[in-house]
Formats: structure tokens, C-alpha cells, sequence
């Protein structure tokens, strides 16, 4: 395998990672995803459930195209672009208004991920950060993934987002792990 085909399945991994992530934090908090749809007042208050699950639907989806790994090229990478495009513009319309739009996230950070996930901080640069990610799967080529293959990377996902909200119910919880000593904080 050539480093281009390792190139893409990184970038594949790491934006299933990371909608399925979001939407898994959004999934268990729907009444912080509304709450963050009405700070921003674009949507009429009677749309904000059809929102908040249209949302919803659209990260499970990308969730589910980056972790199929060499399947819908070309749709999926400028498809996640446009939707970070489009979060990113969110963010940076909540930072310029400071503390007049505050939803579930407050003003510096965002909700995205849902509160204390370790990926909810610096939005503008980490979809920053994720827009190139997605241009990079974009530009590289890679085969189909076979079947072993296919199931190996699901679980490797599905893994890597356990962790992380493994983690933040840690960081909830205000207790976690730092080596062999218990923190609390």
C-alpha cells in the first residue's frame, strides 16, 4: 500500500471520528442542541425540533460515509466541508457577538461535541484543522475497502468515540485517571 492510500484512510478516520462523535454528544443532549439552534435565532421557534434532528440525521450520515471508508468519493469529503464551512461560520458569528449569543456551549466554546468533550474547545481552529483533513481525503485516491477491512476500520471508529465520551463523562464526573493516582477536579 502506498502512502497516498494510508493518507485517506487516516482522513476518513478521522472525520468518521469526529461526526460521530458530534453527533453522539447531540444525540444525548437534544434539548442542548435546540437550546443552541434557538441562541442563533435563524430558524422560527416551531422549526427548532426539525432542525435540531436534520442536524442530527446529516452528522450520522457523514459519520457513516467517512467510516465506509473508499465508498462515495467525491460527495462525501465536499460535503463535510460545506457543513464545517457552515459551522465555522456559526462559531464565528457567536465570538463576534460575544456574550449576546450564548447557548449550550457559552460563547468561546460550542456545544458541538456536548459539554466537557475534549473536542468542544478552539471550534474555529479545530474546523479548521478538519476542512484541510477533508480536502486532503479529498485530493488522495484509495481503493474500496474489502470486507474484513471494512468491519476492522467500523470498529476502530466506533472505538476511538467511546473513548472520547468515555472521557468526558470522566471529565463530568469530575474524577479521572492520571497515571496510577486518582484526580479529582
Amino acid at each position: 500500500m502506498n502512502w497516498e492510500y494510508e493518507a485517506a484512510w487516516l482522513c476518513d478516520y478521522a472525520l468518521a471520528v469526529v461526526f460521530a462523535a458530534s453527533a453522539c454528544g447531540k444525540a444525548q443532549a437534544m434539548t442542548d442542541l435546540r437550546m443552541e439552534i434557538s441562541a442563533y435565532g435563524l430558524v422560527p421557534s416551531r422549526l427548532e425540533p426539525t432542525a435540531a434532528w436534520t442536524v442530527l440525521a446529516m452528522e450520522w450520515a457523514l459519520a457513516a460515509a467517512f467510516a465506509a471508508g473508499g465508498t462515495l468519493e467525491g460527495f462525501k469529503e465536499p460535503a463535510a466541508i460545506v457543513v464545517l464551512l457552515g459551522m465555522t461560520g456559526l462559531s464565528w458569528r457567536r465570538r463576534r457577538a460575544g456574550n449576546e449569543i450564548k447557548g449550550a456551549g457559552g460563547a468561546d466554546s460550542c456545544g458541538c461535541f456536548g459539554a466537557n468533550h475534549p473536542l468542544s474547545r478552539r471550534p474555529l481552529l479545530r474546523n479548521a484543522i478538519f476542512i484541510a483533513v477533508a480536502a486532503a481525503g479529498w485530493i488522495v485516491e484509495r481503493p474500496a475497502p474489502s470486507g474484513t477491512g471494512f468491519a476492522a476500520f467500523a470498529l476502530a471508529v466506533a472505538s476511538a468515540v467511546w473513548l472520547l465520551d468515555a472521557r468526558k463523562l470522566q471529565k463530568e464526573s469530575g474524577e479521572w485517571r492520571a497515571g496510577d493516582e486518582q484526580v479529582t477536579g
